[in-house]
Formats: C-alpha cells, structure tokens, sequence
C-alpha cells in the first residue's frame, strides 16, 4: 500500500519544523539534506505529481528513491520527519541556511 502525502505547493517552513530538522538531520549528515531537497523538488520525479495548487507525493516511491540515492539511514530520517508532520514541500522549496559546522541550527535564508 503506498501513502499519498499531499501539501499546499506554496508552504511555508515553520520555526519548530526548522528545530526538527536541524535534530534529526545532525551536522554530520547535512550534507545529504542537501541531496534530498533536491530528490525532493524533483517535479519529473514519477512519484510526485502537482495539480490545483497541491504537491502531493507517495510516500513508500519517494522514500526508496531516498534510500537509493542517499543511504536508508537517511529514508529513516525522512520517515521521521513525516511522522512529525513536517512539510516536505516546504523543506524541498524554502530557502534553507543548513549551516555545515558550528552550533547553529538550519535557519530560513535572510
């Protein structure tokens, strides 16, 4: 069974969106965040479709094209993530500061 997960095309991050993910996705691996934003915003990808202003994505396709191009570990990651309600639209289309080293936490570009 694949789970369709549907978000507004223009959503927006919020702050404790942004605090999950700089938890879930430690310096050590945010480098792949990168990687998935781009996994993410993939509109050719065959398991993300857009129609009347809403992205909707199946979950189980996405997740192994994840796995595939990132590491399983990361598939978790993201499953987490959905489990916490984050918007993967708006993780794969606002402008993140995901900072490589450091104390700081994944920020919205100023």
């Amino acid at each position: 069974m694949n789970t369709t997960l549907s978000y507004p095309a223009n959503s927006q991050i919020t702050q404790e969106d942004l605090e999950f993910l700089s938890t879930t996705f430690p310096k050590s691996v945010r480098h792949q965040l990168i990687t998935l934003r781009g996994i993410l915003s993939n509109r050719k990808a065959p398991w993300r479709t857009y129609s009347n202003g809403v992205v909707s994505i199946m979950k189980e396709h996405m997740l192994a094209e994840v796995a595939l191009n990132c590491s399983s570990n990361i598939a978790d990651r993201v499953s987490m993530l959905v489990e916490k309600g984050v918007c993967l639209q708006a993780v794969s289309t606002n402008p993140l500061k995901i900072p490589m080293s450091g104390h700081e936490l994944i920020s919205l570009k100023a």
